[in-house]
């Protein structure tokens, strides 16, 4: 494992020492799924203002133990000694910071603020109460952080909800991308840190398990096939910190992985009332998971909808280990489990579906920095039918503003781009309606040499290989 404490990060670092060093009260809101490293964001931040920074973290107890949890840390920074044992209530403590003379920058956070609300209906008007009478006033930078993605989103960004419009600041906290992933793993090809990102995606605790002077193969029997390892029940651990009925979550993902994409075909492989399954899908959305997609241009209320698995591991787990999974409880080897179910085609079909999402994230960043001829109103997947040769069409990826596009084909082979290849890429051209079209070749191997003839001095063409993607 590599012994680099801290990776990545810098922008999200940045805004909180710019709000650490604001001379008035600062309430950030940070926010993600569980295990993209909240906390460990939030630790390296407060190890540079130890003296200054209380840091709890609530749970699923009373509002009476949490509060005395809260006050034990609240006293290793500002020395009160034993009168705040004696707080049971929150308003205990606000009532103490309203009359505590505060000079030095006091931050103040609290992770797992979703347990305190849920335990307490009135924790948030309770908090709002204090923020407007009482921490406004105060030198004091609040930090509140949590995983359930749709309380949040109800106490932060519902306009009848009392912490409404008091967030000064809102960090959505992301996996990192293929790019930030490869700075785990300096001694890997650039291929290497494809395969490994494309199983364990950008989650900071599943890529830091990963060890790049051990081969693939070794990490993955070590961390995903072992019942030892870290990995091999994390997809139900997860499940169950955030569910109740595990077995239908994973049905749905497991229909979804074996090719049921649209919301009809689910429903005829899971089995199960369609309201039910509407509604565990929103679910797993929610938690980022599965993701929801219209063909790209189109209106939101399209009923061309499909899902897909969003989270690199879940989508690895449930196309290598989940099906057999009983077999590595004491009836395979590990190693000769990889060796039966990794062949070489299945990871590259696998990889393959991943590569779209890593190459859509290399163009949006290209976007991001003005690198493209326009810039892009939206960014995804197309499917639908062509006017023209009258069949249907799917575009990898289509980034589009009111007149121009840019049309992707992504290739994950070990063979290079070819003509046949470049004709259907140019038919696909004929579903995109706007008048100046450019379009990008994603290719492991880059173009044949009849492709390179075809393209050379066309700058509406350009390949992408797997070195540009870094």
């Amino acid at each position: 494992m590599n012994n680099q404490l801290f990776y990545g990060r810098q922008k999200e670092l940045q805004l909180l020492d710019s709000l650490y060093n604001s001379k008035k009260f600062e309430m950030l809101i940070l926010h993600g799924r569980r295990r993209v490293g909240k906390s460990y964001l939030l630790s390296h931040f407060a190890a540079q203002h130890m003296e200054n920074v209380v840091y709890f973290t609530g749970d699923k107890s009373s509002e009476k133990t949490n509060v005395q949890n809260f006050c034990q840390e609240l006293n290793t920074v500002l020395k009160a000694g034993d009168y705040l044992n004696s707080f049971e209530t929150w308003n205990n403590v606000y009532t103490f910071l309203k009359d505590r003379e505060i000079n030095e920058r006091l931050v103040l956070i609290i992770d797992e603020f979703t347990y305190l609300y849920n335990s307490n209906p009135a924790y948030d008007s309770g908090l709002q109460n204090a923020i407007d009478k009482i921490l406004k006033k105060k030198n004091i930078f609040l930090i509140l952080c949590g995983s359930e993605v749709s309380v949040i989103e109800e106490i932060i960004d519902d306009s009848t909800k009392p912490l409404y419009g008091r967030k000064t600041a809102e960090i959505k906290l992301l996996p990192f991308t293929y790019k930030e992933a490869a700075e785990f793993f300096p001694k890997y090809s650039k291929e290497e840190v494809l395969k490994v990102y494309s199983m364990v995606g950008g989650i900071p605790l599943y890529l830091s398990l990963f060890d790049d002077s051990l081969s693939i193969k070794e990490n993955v029997v070590k961390n995903c096939l072992s019942t030892t390892g870290y990995l091999f029940n994390e997809v139900e651990t997860l499940l169950r910190m955030e569910l109740k009925e595990t077995y239908f979550y994973k049905n749905i993902m497991l229909a979804i992985n074996a090719g049921a994409s649209d919301f009809n075909t689910i429903k005829t492989k899971v089995d199960e009332d369609a309201a039910k399954i509407a509604k565990y899908l929103s679910v797993l959305i929610d938690l980022g998971f599965v993701k929801k997609e219209i063909p790209c241009g189109e209106k939101e209320k399209t009923r061309n909808t499909i899902y897909s698995i969003c989270d690199n591991y879940f989508a690895f787990y449930f196309a290598f280990i989940f099906k057999h999974q009983n077999m590595l409880n004491g009836l395979i080897a590990p190693d000769l489990y990889y060796d039966r179910e990794f062949t070489e085609q299945k990871l590259n079909t696998y990889i393959g579906h991943r590569f779209e999402t890593i190459c859509e994230s290399y163009l949006k960043e290209e976007f991001y920095n003005g690198k493209m001829p326009f810039f892009a109103e939206e960014v995804g997947r197309w499917w639908g039918n062509n006017p023209v040769l009258k069949k249907q069409e799917e575009i990898d990826i289509l980034a589009i503003d009111e007149e121009s596009a840019v049309i992707c084909e992504c290739k994950y082979t070990n063979e290079p781009f070819d003509e046949k290849e470049l004709d259907d890429l140019n038919d696909s051209a004929l579903c995109v309606r706007k008048p100046n079209k450019s379009f990008i070749i994603f290719s492991k191997n880059g173009v044949t040499s009849g492709v390179q003839k075809r393209i050379d001095g066309d700058t509406n063409y350009r390949i992408v290989k797997l070195e540009d993607l870094m």
